[in-house]
């Protein structure tokens, strides 16, 4: 597949997901994600910690609108009215609205998160063009950040415990920080000295594999275009109305042709499938 299509797809989808509060086109594009996802993801790519951390946060977003906002006709609970922020109605709405902003989040995230699981990161920064190829080597740089102190935290965790050693306060965690940090900075260093012994910056960027674009290509490209494209222009109009949930419950109105364009971003499972 070619990178470039793909990050197209993923500018659609996520333009979808932030366009909307309504929670049907907002699952619509987490269910078209995640089956992007599933289906294409790398066989060494791991989804677990994401999908984890999409949990974390959709369940925080909840627990904190429940908690801070009290408005809405159907309470279950009252907390002491002398509670700081949190004291008052609890309500069916705000649980609602909670789980709406999370599933917001959980679209944003997993719209973009094929850059980093389908394809590799060198591959994105091949795709970009020759006059973004120095941002382009600052993104892939930071994009691979995280898995390697991920990576590094839980090798300097294992070793410390074949040593014996087990850190069960807050206090005893800097035996584990500072090895995490130092192993940064070393690693930064070990890659600008292999930047450096390889010419980078010293004239044009080379590419091992030309980037082509192919029938797949072009068709999942142009309809992510034009599925992002009207469901704005159904927002605009008003059509492809939002949802609030207060100050009672209703269920959201929903536009076919906005389905439609929602489920269009499907397509790349289809376009993309990768041979078994």
């Amino acid at each position: 597949m070619n990178p470039r299509a793909l990050a197209i797809w993923a500018a659609s989808s996520l333009t979808v997901a932030l366009a909307t509060d309504n929670p049907v086109y907002r699952a619509l594009v987490v269910l078209a994600a995640a089956n992007v996802l599933t289906a294409l993801r790398r066989p060494q790519a791991g989804v677990a910690t994401l999908l984890r951390a999409l949990a974390v946060a959709a369940l925080l977003a909840v627990g904190l609108t429940v908690l801070l906002s009290h408005g809405g006709a159907h309470a279950f609970a009252v907390l002491p009215a002398g509670l700081p922020i949190a004291g008052g109605r609890l309500t069916f709405e705000a649980v609602a609205f909670g789980a709406t902003s999370g599933l917001g989040i959980a679209a944003a995230a997993l719209a973009v998160a094929p850059l980093t699981q389908v394809i590799e990161a060198h591959d994105l920064l091949d795709a970009l063009p020759q006059a973004l190829s120095r941002s382009g080597a600052a993104v892939a740089t930071a994009l691979n950040l995280i898995p390697g102190l991920a990576r590094s935290a839980t090798e300097i965790r294992e070793a410390q415990r074949m040593r014996g050693s087990r850190p069960r306060r807050l206090r005893d965690w800097p035996d584990v920080a500072v090895p995490v940090v130092l192993t940064a900075v070393e690693n930064s260093v070990a890659l600008a000295e292999a930047m450096e012994a390889r010419g980078y910056g010293a004239g044009p960027r080379t590419h091992l594999r030309p980037v082509v674009w192919r029938r797949a290509d072009v068709l999942v490209s142009a309809v992510s275009l034009s599925a992002a494209g009207c469901f704005v222009a159904l927002r605009v109009t008003g059509l492809a109305a939002d949802w609030y949930p207060f100050p009672a419950l209703s269920f959201p109105v929903v536009d076919a042709f906005a389905v439609v364009c929602c489920a269009a971003l499907a397509l790349p499972v289809m376009a993309w499938q990768r041979p078994r």
